[in-house]
């Protein structure tokens, strides 16, 4: 009952969000448009901001190093989420894009690459459906559609923003990055199955590629859910749909092509009632699955299949022209709490990722780039510091926040100064230095939990302790001091 309430609390804070779209008016500033009224949008930039960017641009050049910009990695500023719902409000659109014209306007003459959102698949599902992360919106078979709805139009504003003011004088580039996982089907010679992973992929990656390049969501999508819908009783379908001006509008808006790519899963047709209600997971009708013969993985949602990762990318190549496909997150993570730098689970993840991607390549697969995932540990979201993706391991509980290569490193240092593999011998080579460099260093470090543990004790509980006992002496005292008078 408490939950149904929190739901009914946020469907009404959306709806009011949305219904105060009709208090806002248009007025041009230098800038471009935006709205004014009830909530005014600030106007202040914030200069320390622009030259701290400013700076890191120019220190990457410096040291030969390609800058490429990401505008929206999830982080949107809370005002815009509280007064307008955040991407529920078709407002974010011209607020996404003023942002966007001031970052081409201060860093355009250095930054030639573009991305406008990483991953909105996750902003879509996660932030408005499932609520795992930011916003936390539970808004089942409905908030992720329209928050996907307003970032495409986004995305696809900033391009034309792009092209019409910056292109001739800046000479960039303007895409977008999707990830996603590959679908394979369970029963290769079952037609449903063959179905199931298809619809897997495009409810997933065509959700955004297809209208950035055909014009319109995927076929597949638009009749499962408008479907579903009807059968729910509703007149229109839960997937909003696109003028025949936003078609045009949309497609063709993608310079190249981010592509992420973790793992894969086998996929089953499975029907799923309208009677259990709306849902982005039950519009698709399918199940998935994994290989019990695959390898472990160190993070339970992260199996590591190569071969998926090759048919994503002739995928792209078939569905989308072909496009300039640039990888920009690919890689694995452990979990663990104390260090472990000879990550040979990493090495053979990045041998196997990337002899993957030479092969699609091979096949005609326009790829440009590829970006091991990722140069440190970090803060993982929702999994805060606990999975580890980087080459580099990173000791997040001492203060001056140290810094050790996992054997991972030397590895791909090679890799990528080769451009490829050279021949197996030299692979071979690779890997036993990369393995021998990690020991020394992951012997120094094995009493590393020790050391930390021994800062916690002084940093933390000797204070806590001593306080206790000042606390407790006091105590006393009064009690003493009351008893003798």
């Amino acid at each position: 009952m408490v939950g149904f309430f929190l739901w009914v609390l946020q469907v009404l804070s959306v709806a009011l969000c949305i219904q105060e779209e009709s208090d806002f008016q248009w007025t041009q500033t230098d800038r471009g448009s935006f709205y004014y009224g009830k909530f005014p949008p600030t106007e202040y930039v914030n200069e320390k901001g622009i030259q701290y960017y400013n700076d890191l641009i120019n220190v990457l050049l410096e040291n030969r190093v390609v800058p490429v910009i990401t505008l929206y990695h999830w982080d949107l500023p809370q005002n815009l989420q509280e007064k307008f719902c955040g991407w529920q409000n078709v407002s974010m659109v011209t607020y996404f894009n003023d942002y966007a014209n001031l970052c081409f306007e201060k860093f355009g003459d250095r930054v030639k690459h573009w991305i406008t959102f990483n991953s909105p698949w996750s902003v879509a599902v996660e932030g408005f459906e499932t609520g795992e992360h930011a916003p936390g919106f539970k808004l089942s078979g409905t908030g992720a559609y329209k928050a996907a709805h307003n970032m495409i139009k986004a995305h696809s504003k900033v391009w034309h923003t792009y092209n019409k003011n910056w292109r001739n004088k800046h000479k960039g580039m303007v895409g977008i990055s999707l990830t996603t996982e590959w679908g394979e089907p369970v029963d290769i010679s079952n037609q449903k199955d063959i179905e199931a992973a298809e619809r897997f992929v495009q409810f997933n990656f065509g959700w955004f590629a297809n209208p950035l390049y055909n014009g319109d969501y995927p076929q597949i999508m638009k009749e499962y859910i408008g479907q579903k819908s009807a059968q729910q009783g509703l007149g229109v379908s839960r997937l909003p749909t696109f003028t025949s001006q936003e078609k045009s509008y949309i497609k063709g808006t993608c310079d190249f092509l981010g592509v992420g790519h973790f793992t894969t899963r086998y996929i089953t047709n499975r029907n799923f009632p309208a009677t259990q209600g709306p849902s982005y997971f039950t519009d698709r009708d399918l199940t998935e699955l994994v290989d019990p013969k695959w390898p472990e993985p160190e993070s339970k949602w992260l199996y590591s299949v190569p071969w998926g990762f090759r048919r994503l990318l002739n995928f792209v190549k078939t569905h989308y022209g072909n496009p300039m496909v640039f990888v920009t997150e690919n890689g694995m993570s452990e979990k663990m709490h104390c260090a472990q730098l000879c990550d040979e689970w990493r090495i053979q993840y990045l041998k196997g990722y990337t002899n993957e991607m030479l092969k699609a390549m091979k096949d005609g697969v326009n790829v440009q780039g590829y970006t091991a995932w990722s140069l440190m540990d970090k803060f993982e979201w929702d999994e805060g510091f606990s999975e580890r993706f980087g080459l580099y391991y990173v000791e997040f509980r001492n203060k001056n926040k140290p810094r050790y290569p996992k054997a991972s490193v030397q590895f791909y240092k090679k890799l990528i100064s080769a451009n490829g593999f050279p021949n197996v011998r030299e692979v071979e080579k690779w890997h036993r230095i990369s393995t021998e460099s990690c020991s020394t260093i992951n012997q120094l470090l094995a009493a590393d939990p020790l050391v930390s543990h021994m800062e916690m004790v002084t940093e933390i509980v000797v204070p806590t302790v001593c306080t206790l006992c000042i606390l407790i002496s006091a105590i006393l005292l009064m009690i003493l001091l009351r008893r003798q008078s």
